[in-house]
C-alpha cells in the first residue's frame, strides 16, 4: 500500500457543521419540543377527561332544567306558590299576584267557595265575555264530586263531571280537543278562537275562607313571559343560561373551497377560564319561544333558536400533574445534554474511520430513533398515570354494575316471594280440608310460612270457622284470625284505613259469597268505623289474587298478599289468607342469600377494594331487623343519608356511589378505596425498565427490519406478477409499508382491477354503449349524440303488479330474471341491444346496420320470437309496442356526473304509447306496430288493422296494427303496398 493511500485512510471523515446542526435540530431539538408540547396537550386532555363525573352531573342538571323550562311544567310547579297566597286581600290584587307567580297575564281568574255556589270572575285586559252561569254549574258539579270522593280521580261521578266541564270549555274556547281539568294540575290545549295555546289552571288555596276557597284561571300562551320564567329558574340553576344561536340549513350544506363551513351548535367548548357545554333546549320550550304561544312563527328571532349554555369554571377541572411533569423534564434534559455532547464530538473530530459500515448504520439508527424514543418516553409516563385514572374509572363502573345487578336480583327475589306464596297457601288450603284438622297444625303452618318469607302479619278469614279452630279465633272478630310478627312489623307504617280495608274487604267477600247479607243492594261504599271504603276495591283485590298488592302509603312502601281458600273441585270460597310485607323484612331475607352477601359485601380488584352496604331510608320503616347489611362506616352512612338519592360522592381517599331503590326503599352503597398508595420509586424503576427494553428492541431488530422493508415486498410483487402472467385475475399482494413499495403495489392492484372491471362492465351495459366507450378517444367521456335510423321496442309482462302481490320477492326477482334472460338472447341474435330495464318493462333498440336486414324487420322478428319463447317458458302474457324513425343516439347526462348511453326522439315516445295501447287490448299477440315499421319490413310483416287512436302528446291520429307474424318472401310485396296506402 502506498504512503498516499495510507495517509488518506488515516484521515478523519469530515462532516459539514451546518448540515450537522440541521440534523441535530431535526432529530433532537424539534422532537423534544414536540414531546413536551404533547405532554401539555395530553395534560389538558387528562384534565378534561378526569372530570367526566362533573360533566355528567352537568348533563343531569341540563336534563332537569329542560324539564323545568317547559311552560306547562313550570306553571304546574308555580301552583304550589299560588296555594300559599292569602285571601285577605281584594280579588283584583289576588289576580295580580297570581299573574306574577305564573309569569304571565291570565285572561281571567275565577274564585269560588267550596261548592261553587258563590263565584267571582276577575277579567284581564285581553279577556272576552265569559258566562259566569255557564261555568258555575259545571264547577258546582265538579267540586261536589271532589268532596264526595275525597279528592280521588278514580270515581265515575268525578270523571263524568270532569268530562262535562272539559266539553264546556272546549265549546267556550274552541279548543282542538276536550279540556281535561283536574285539581292542582295544568292542562294545555290549542284554541282556534285565540289562535294559539291556552293553559287551564285549577286548584285550591291552603288557607281557605268561606268565599274564596278555590280558583280557576286561563292564560294564553302568547301572554306567558318566558324571560321572567328564566329569571326565576336562574336562582335554582345559576350556572345555566339560554343563548340564541343561528341555525341556517343552507349554510350547513354550502361548500366553500371544497370544505363544509363549520357550524357547531351542541357540544363542549373551552374558553380561557371556563368550560362551556351547549345543548339544545327542550323542543316544547323552543316551539313556545319561536311561536310565542301562537300558531304562526314569531319572525323577530329570525334564524335563531334557543340553546342551553352550561358554564363550568375551569378551576373545577384542573389537576396539576407536578410529579409527572418534573420527571418528564428531567429525562429530556439528560437526553438533550447527551445528544449535544455527541454532536459536538462529531463536529470537532468527525466519525471514527475504523468503524465498520454496519456499525455506522446502527449508530445512525439509534440517532434517528430518538424521535420515536422521545414520544415513547412521554407515552410511558402518560400511560402509567392515565392508566391509574382509567383503572379508577373502571373500578367505579364495576361497582355501579354490581349495584345494578344487586337491584335486579332483589326484584327477582320479590317475584319469587309471589311464586312461593302460592305454593305455601296451597299447602294451607289442603290442611284446612282435612277432617282431623287441629288448631296447632294451622298455627304451625302459619309459623312455617313466616320463616320462609318475610311476612310481618298474617290474617286468616274463614266462614264458617271449623269447630276445631274456634278456640284460636277471638270472640270480637269470630271469622278473623290475626297473627303478627313484631320483629318484622313497623308500627309507624300502619295506616288505619289501609289496615281496615285489607281486614274488612275479604270478610265482605265471604259474606257475599255465603249470602249472609239480607239486602243485596248496589253499594258504592262500605263503612268501617268512620272510614268509608270503596266497594270497587273488592274487584281490585281479587285481580291481585296471589300477587303482592302495593299500597300507596305516604309513610312507607308496604304490600299485601291476598289469596282465596276454596274447596277442591269447587268454586265455593272457604275463606281468605292475607299477609303483610314491609321493605326491611324483604331486604333482610334477601341479604341472607344474596350473591353480594356470599362474597362478604366486599370485592378486591387490582389495588382497590369495594365495600357494599344497604342503608335503610325514611320510607323503609324502623323495624330493627336489618343486620349484616354490609360494610360501611358511620361517617359514610351519615354522608349518604344527608341526601338519600342516587349519586356519587368524591372524597380525598375514597369514592362513594349511591343507588336509590324506590320500589323497595333503600340506598345501595358502594365505597371504593385504594389498598396501597401510589409508589413513585416503583414507577421510576418501571419506566427505566421500559426504556431498556425499547433500546434492546431497536438494536436487535435493526438488521432484520432492513431485510423486511426491502426484500419481502420485492418477493411478494414478483410472485403475484408471475401469477398474473400465468392467467390469474386476482392480485393478492398486501403491502402496508407506507413507502414506494406500497404505492407500486397499489398501482399493480389498480391495473389488475381495471382489467377485471373492463370485462365485468360488458355484463352491465349494452353492447352499443360499451362499443361507444371503447371508441372514445377522450379519457373523460362527455355528453354527445348523433341522428340515426332505428326501431324501438317496449315490451312488458302483463299484470305483473298483481302477480307480485301473490308471490314472494324472491319469486318475483326470478320471474323478471327469466324474462330478461330470454329477451337478452333473442335481442342479441337479431342484431339489437337492450337499452334499459324499467321495472317490468325492457326497452330494445335495433339500429340501422348495412350488413344486416332492416332494423324494422329485425325488431318485428325479435318481438314475435319473444312472445313465443315467453309462452314456452310459462311466463305471463306480454304487451309490446314497436315504432321506427329517426332518433338521437348518444351519451346523455351530466358533464361531471353520471352518463347514460341511450336514444331519444318521437319513435321512443310512440313505442312506449303503443305498449300502453297493447296493455288494454285483447289482441292475439299483444304486439302493436307502427306503419313506419311495417314499411321497413318490406311487406314481410303479417298485420291486422286495429283502429285509429290519438296517442298522448300527439295532435293527429295514428293507425295502429297488430303484428301477427312474418310472411314468406313470395307474398310480402303485395301486402306491403296495401298497408302503406292505408297508413
Amino acid at each position: 500500500m502506498s504512503d498516499n493511500i495510507a495517509l488518506k485512510i488515516s484521515k478523519k471523515i469530515e462532516v459539514s457543521k451546518h448540515l450537522l446542526c440541521v440534523t441535530w435540530l431535526i432529530l433532537f431539538v424539534i422532537p423534544s419540543i414536540l414531546a413536551i408540547g404533547s405532554f401539555y396537550y395530553f395534560k389538558e386532555e387528562y384534565i378534561y377527561f378526569s372530570k367526566t363525573d362533573l360533566i355528567n352531573q352537568a348533563f343531569d342538571k341540563i336534563r332537569t332544567y329542560n324539564e323545568m323550562i317547559v311552560p306547562e311544567f313550570f306553571i304546574q310547579e308555580r301552583i304550589k306558590e299560588i296555594k300559599k297566597l292569602s285571601q285577605n286581600q281584594s280579588l283584583e290584587d289576588l289576580k295580580i299576584n297570581i299573574d306574577q307567580i305564573l309569569c304571565g297575564e291570565t285572561i281571567f281568574c275565577m274564585f269560588f267557595d267550596k261548592s261553587a255556589d258563590k263565584v267571582s270572575i276577575i277579567k284581564g285586559n285581553k279577556s272576552h265575555n265569559i258566562s259566569v252561569k255557564f261555568l258555575k254549574n259545571y264547577f258546582n258539579k265538579l267540586l261536589k264530586a271532589y268532596l264526595n270522593n275525597d279528592s280521588s280521580d278514580n270515581s265515575n261521578d268525578l270523571k263524568n263531571s270532569q268530562l262535562l266541564l272539559g266539553s264546556a270549555l272546549q265549546s267556550l274556547f274552541k279548543t282542538i280537543t276536550t279540556v281535561t281539568i283536574s285539581k292542582d294540575k295544568v292542562s294545555k290545549n290549542f284554541s282556534v278562537l285565540h289562535g294559539g295555546e291556552l293553559y287551564f289552571i285549577f286548584s285550591s288555596f291552603e288557607n281557605q275562607n268561606s268565599d274564596c276557597s278555590n280558583f280557576f284561571a286561563v292564560m294564553k300562551g302568547e301572554d306567558f313571559n318566558f324571560r321572567n320564567m328564566l329569571k326565576i329558574q336562574h336562582k335554582s340553576f345559576p350556572e345555566i343560561r339560554i343563548v340564541f344561536r343561528e341555525i341556517d340549513v343552507y349554510r350547513i350544506l354550502d361548500e366553500e373551497n371544497g370544505k363544509i363551513k363549520p357550524l357547531i351548535y351542541s357540544g363542549i367548548k373551552q374558553e380561557n377560564d371556563k368550560l362551556l357545554i351547549y345543548a339544545p333546549a327542550s323542543l316544547i320550550f323552543t316551539r313556545h319561544v319561536l311561536h310565542d304561544g301562537k300558531a304562526e312563527v314569531n319572525t323577530k328571532f329570525g334564524k335563531k333558536i334557543p340553546f342551553i349554555e352550561y358554564n363550568i369554571p375551569i378551576e373545577k377541572t384542573k389537576l396539576y400533574l407536578k410529579k409527572l411533569e418534573k420527571s418528564l423534564f428531567f429525562i429530556h434534559f439528560i437526553l438533550f445534554l447527551s445528544s449535544s455532547i455527541y454532536f459536538i464530538n462529531i463536529s470537532l473530530f468527525g466519525f471514527d474511520p475504523s468503524l465498520k459500515f454496519k456499525t455506522k448504520i446502527m449508530i445512525m439508527t439509534l440517532v434517528a430513533a430518538f424521535f420515536p424514543f422521545a414520544i415513547f418516553t412521554i407515552g410511558v409516563y402518560s400511560f402509567e398515570n392515565f392508566n391509574l385514572f382509567i383503572n379508577k374509572k373502571s373500578i367505579q363502573h364495576r361497582a355501579e354494575i354490581e349495584l345494578q345487578l344487586s337491584s335486579q336480583e332483589l326484584n327477582r327475589y320479590f317475584s319469587e316471594i309471589e311464586d312461593n306464596m302460592k305454593q305455601y297457601v296451597g299447602e294451607l288450603n289442603e290442611l284446612l280440608e282435612k277432617t282431623d284438622l287441629k288448631a296447632d297444625d294451622i298455627l304451625k303452618k302459619l309459623d312455617d310460612i313466616a320463616k320462609k318469607v318475610p311476612v310481618s302479619k298474617e290474617i286468616l278469614y274463614l266462614d264458617p270457622v271449623p269447630d276445631s279452630l274456634k278456640p284460636i279465633f277471638p270472640n270480637n272478630t269470630p271469622n278473623t284470625f290475626i297473627k303478627e310478627y313484631p320483629n318484622c312489623n313497623s308500627k309507624e307504617l300502619i295506616d288505619e284505613q289501609n289496615e281496615q280495608m285489607i281486614t274488612k274487604i275479604p270478610l265482605r267477600i265471604l259474606e257475599l259469597a255465603n249470602e249472609k247479607i239480607p239486602e243485596r243492594k248496589e253499594q258504592n261504599y262500605i263503612y268501617v268505623g268512620n272510614n268509608r271504603i270503596k266497594t270497587n276495591e273488592i274487584s281490585y283485590i281479587l285481580q291481585y289474587d296471589g300477587k303482592l298488592l302495593p299500597i300507596n302509603d305516604k309513610a312507607a312502601n308496604i304490600w299485601y298478599e291476598v289469596q282465596q281458600l276454596h274447596k277442591k273441585d269447587s268454586k265455593n270460597i272457604l275463606g281468605f289468607y292475607t299477609a303483610k310485607f314491609e321493605s326491611r323484612p324483604i331486604l333482610s331475607f334477601y341479604l341472607k342469600n344474596a350473591s353480594i352477601a356470599q362474597r362478604g359485601f366486599s370485592t378486591t380488584i387490582n389495588n382497590y377494594v369495594i365495600n357494599y352496604a344497604f342503608i335503610p331510608v325514611e320510607k323503609s320503616g324502623s323495624a330493627r331487623i336489618w343486620e349484616q347489611s354490609g360494610i360501611i362506616s358511620e361517617e359514610d352512612k351519615t354522608l349518604c343519608l344527608k341526601n338519600p338519592q342516587s349519586g356519587i360522592i368524591n372524597l380525598k381517599d375514597r369514592i362513594i356511589i349511591k343507588k336509590h331503590n324506590q320500589k323497595i326503599p333503600h340506598l345501595a352503597v358502594a365505597t371504593i378505596k385504594e389498598l396501597t398508595p401510589y409508589n413513585e420509586k416503583a414507577f421510576v424503576i418501571k419506566i427505566l425498565f421500559y426504556i431498556v427494553i425499547y433500546l434492546f428492541f431497536i438494536l436487535i431488530f435493526t438488521n432484520k427490519l432492513i431485510d423486511i422493508i426491502f426484500i419481502r415486498p420485492v418477493k411478494l410483487l414478483a410472485e403475484n406478477a408471475s401469477a398474473i402472467a400465468k392467467g390469474s385475475d386476482e392480485w393478492n399482494c398486501a403491502i402496508n409499508s407506507g413507502d414506494e413499495f406500497e404505492e407500486l403495489n397499489t398501482s399493480f392492484k389498480n391495473l389488475v382491477t381495471g382489467l377485471k372491471e373492463r370485462n365485468i362492465l360488458k355484463n352491465y351495459v349494452s353492447e352499443d354503449a360499451f362499443s361507444d366507450i371503447e371508441k372514445s378517444e377522450s379519457v373523460k367521456l362527455l355528453p354527445s349524440g348523433e341522428y340515426i335510423e332505428a326501431t324501438i321496442v317496449f315490451s312488458a309482462l302483463k299484470d305483473y303488479d298483481k302477480i307480485c302481490l301473490s308471490i314472494s320477492p324472491q319469486d318475483s326477482i326470478k320471474l323478471l330474471s327469466k324474462f330478461m334472460s330470454i329477451a337478452e338472447e333473442i335481442t342479441r341474435n337479431n342484431g339489437g341491444s337492450i337499452d334499459k330495464i324499467i321495472g317490468d318493462t325492457i326497452m330494445l333498440v335495433f339500429r340501422n346496420n348495412p350488413n344486416l336486414p332492416s332494423h324494422g324487420l329485425r325488431a318485428a322478428k325479435a318481438s314475435l320470437e319473444l312472445v313465443k319463447k315467453a309462452k314456452e317458458a310459462s311466463l305471463p302474457d306480454l304487451y309490446t309496442g314497436i315504432a321506427s324513425g329517426r332518433v338521437i343516439s348518444g351519451k346523455i347526462g351530466s358533464y361531471s356526473g353520471k352518463l347514460d348511453f341511450t336514444v331519444i326522439g318521437n319513435p321512443v315516445n310512440s313505442a312506449a304509447r303503443f305498449k300502453s295501447e297493447a296493455k288494454n287490448g285483447t289482441e292475439q299477440t299483444g304486439i302493436i306496430i307502427s306503419g313506419e315499421t311495417i314499411g321497413l319490413t318490406k311487406g314481410k310483416a303479417k298485420v291486422k288493422f286495429l283502429r285509429r287512436v290519438q296517442i298522448k302528446g300527439k295532435t293527429r291520429q295514428y293507425n295502429i296494427y297488430e303484428l301477427i307474424g312474418i310472411r314468406e318472401e313470395s307474398d310480402s310485396v303485395e301486402h306491403r303496398g296495401k298497408i302503406l296506402e292505408r297508413d
